[in-house]
């Protein structure tokens, strides 16, 4: 399992530990979506999550291992209208 720590006071180290993980989901990426676009989604997840570490933990194992080890419901809030919004 994979376990990431994020400082509360030090906002400098939650953005590169963000970053990081960012950049460790992007190489399990497949399909043929724009790199760019699947970068923001990411970015997106990641953020909306980083609060939820066991939530944050459970997406990484489930992507990482391409869902051969168990991992528990990742829960996203979504907009009003039910998307789940990515800016481009």
């Amino acid at each position: 399992m994979l376990l990431f720590c994020f400082p509360i006071c030090q906002s400098s180290r939650i953005n590169d530990a963000c970053l990081s993980i960012v950049h460790s989901l992007m190489c399990h990426r497949q399909g043929g979506e724009n790199e760019g676009f699947a970068k923001r989604a990411i970015e997106s997840l990641v953020k909306k999550l980083k609060e939820k570490k066991d939530e944050l933990d459970s997406l990484i194992t489930a992507i990482t291992t391409n869902g051969v080890h168990p991992s528990k419901c990742v829960t996203i809030q979504r907009t009003l209208d039910g998307r789940l919004q990515v800016h481009h």
